[in-house]
């Protein structure tokens, strides 16, 4: 099943909670068509072919004062960074998040996860990471089709802001590409790491069904803060392969109630499946 990109419908995404994150996974598409809607069409198309036929630049059409011209800009950028998403072009784009005005934000957001441009994740992290921010939480999302595994770890970081930690663990949820589950791995056993960021990752874990982090959660269990998250992992993630690794954390945690449920799960995997 292909991976639900950022601004799909709300219907689509099956991994992200429903009462919150619908409203952000499509204000994007809606104000775009609703601004779409309200243009000066001609207007519009004279712009973007200025801009497509080089005779005028699209970053600083950014902050032009006419919407149409705006948008025409917002348009030809998109369609550039899709073609080159490693090229300079990106990290103009990225810098220029901070100077343009919220709608135009939103929609540079939008083609910067659409054309997965990795080189601005510190950018989008930025954005996400100021708490004055509106568009901190689609940040926050748009960096989760961004970055791949190497945004993991900056996300995980701004789960230790509590405003933003819904969001942090739904944009866990949705991160893919090679290596997410080795950084996932490596967060929920990295000591250094805020209690907030290790317990965003378990949580997102269970979302995404990583079953592959099960080993780590097994050692998380001797982690008193960390314990309880580990466990209710586990009851969702365990497999039969982690059973060696699952009585080594039993034979270790001192929690009587942890080890009698970790008992109970072990039992369950050596029983065979009736399917």
């Amino acid at each position: 099943m292909p991976e639900p990109s950022l601004y799909s419908p709300p219907s689509v995404p099956s991994l992200i909670p429903m009462r919150l994150l619908p409203v952000l996974l499509s204000v994007t598409a809606l104000l775009g068509a609703a601004e779409t809607a309200s243009l000066d069409h001609a207007k519009y198309t004279e712009a973007l072919k200025s801009f497509r036929q080089g005779k005028a630049s699209a970053l600083p059409a950014l902050m032009d004062p006419v919407v149409e011209i705006r948008r025409a800009a917002i348009d030809d950028l998109r369609e550039r960074l899709v073609d080159e998403p490693a090229a300079p072009l990106a990290g103009q784009v990225g810098a220029a998040l901070a100077k343009v005005d919220r709608e135009t934000a939103r929609l540079l957001l939008a083609a910067l996860a659409e054309a997965k441009a990795t080189t601005t994740a510190p950018q989008v992290a930025a954005l996400a990471a100021q708490q004055d921010s509106p568009l901190r939480a689609e940040a926050a999302l748009a960096l989760a089709e961004i970055g791949g595994a190497k945004a993991v770890p900056i996300l995980a970081d701004l789960a230790k802001d509590e405003a933003l930690n819904e969001n942090i663990v739904a944009a866990l949820a949705k991160t893919a590409g090679p290596g997410v589950t080795d950084a996932f791995n490596a967060g929920i056993l990295d000591a250094k790491l805020d209690l907030a960021g290790r317990t965003a990752l378990i949580k997102a874990a269970i979302m995404r069904n990583n079953r592959a982090v099960s080993p780590s959660l097994c050692t998380a269990l001797t982690d008193e803060a960390l314990r309880l998250e580990a466990q209710k992992a586990l009851l969702k993630l365990a497999r039969p392969e982690d059973i060696p690794a699952l009585k080594a954390a039993q034979a270790k945690v001192a929690n009587a109630a942890t080890k009698a449920a970790l008992e109970r799960l072990i039992a369950k995997l050596e029983k065979p499946s009736d399917k």
